[in-house]
């Protein structure tokens, strides 16, 4: 099981920038409301100051989704007609359109780093944080809720069974289960003791001399699906990654439970 600790550099990759575009581009973000993907994105929209439509997926549209995306995850960025799938691509695409502020280093070693840890939230933090909200009963309803009006326009009970019964098959396919929830409860507690270490003197995830990046958008948007729930708590007692955490949702602004615009 990886955990923050075990997060290394890689290979580095070298950036392609881009020039900002001369006049404000036509977005459209398409995702599946309240899911990880989707906030991803609207983070960095949020930051970039750039003025976009939201079409929300529900299963209703399910066929203009695979026409979209092949794998009905998405989300898809639609800006000036083209489509970018993903939201590691969406992310780094908009960085590279539009250079202010700045969302990834300049430094390849730094950058590579930053790459790395926006895997690790995806790959190896989300999992453990979906564990935490779908198989805890506590937690499952107001997990349920966020992601219930993806099935409108059903009853909200009954888009909130689909949900759950959706959130924990894609668990299963994991291989994750009630008999794991401690040993993802441990890890959890890890990461969140190391990110705490990292942050006591520093201000984002890389730290000096680089200030916010994707690294910072990816992990804070996984911690914040934790608010609400009975491991909120977790995050509280941590009082340097609780600070981060909170400046980092007052920057963008996107919370687990929001509707999207």
């Amino acid at each position: 099981m990886t955990t923050f600790a075990d997060v290394g550099n890689p290979e580095s990759e070298i950036r392609n920038p881009k020039s900002e575009m001369g006049r404000m581009p036509d977005i459209v973000l398409h995702a599946w409301e309240g899911t990880t993907g989707c906030r991803r994105v609207r983070a960095v929209l949020a930051l970039k100051g750039l003025p976009h439509g939201f079409r929300p997926w529900t299963v209703r549209s399910a066929r203009d989704v695979l026409a979209l995306d092949r794998t009905g995850e998405g989300p898809v960025l639609r800006y000036d007609g083209r489509l970018v799938v993903g939201a590691g691509p969406a992310c780094a695409f908009l960085d590279d359109h539009h250079a202010s502020p700045p969302l990834r280093p300049r430094d390849i070693t730094a950058a590579a780093l930053c790459h790395v840890i926006e895997g690790w939230a995806d790959d190896a933090l989300g999992p453990r944080v979906a564990a935490l909200r779908w198989l805890v009963p506590a937690n499952r309803s107001r997990a349920a809720a966020a992601l219930g009006g993806a099935v409108a326009p059903v009853p909200p009970a009954v888009g909130q069974a689909v949900a759950s019964a959706v959130a924990l098959a894609r668990l299963r396919c994991r291989g994750v289960g009630v008999r794991d929830l401690p040993a993802c409860e441990a890890a959890f507690h890890s990461d969140l003791d190391e990110i705490d270490r990292l942050l006591h003197d520093r201000d984002h995830v890389l730290g000096p001399p680089h200030g916010r990046t994707l690294a910072d958008i990816a992990v804070a948007v996984q911690l914040g699906f934790v608010e609400g729930t009975t491991y909120e708590e977790s995050l509280r007692a941590r009082p340097s990654l609780w600070r981060w955490f909170q400046a980092e949702r007052a920057a963008w602004g996107v919370r687990a439970d929001a509707p999207a615009g």
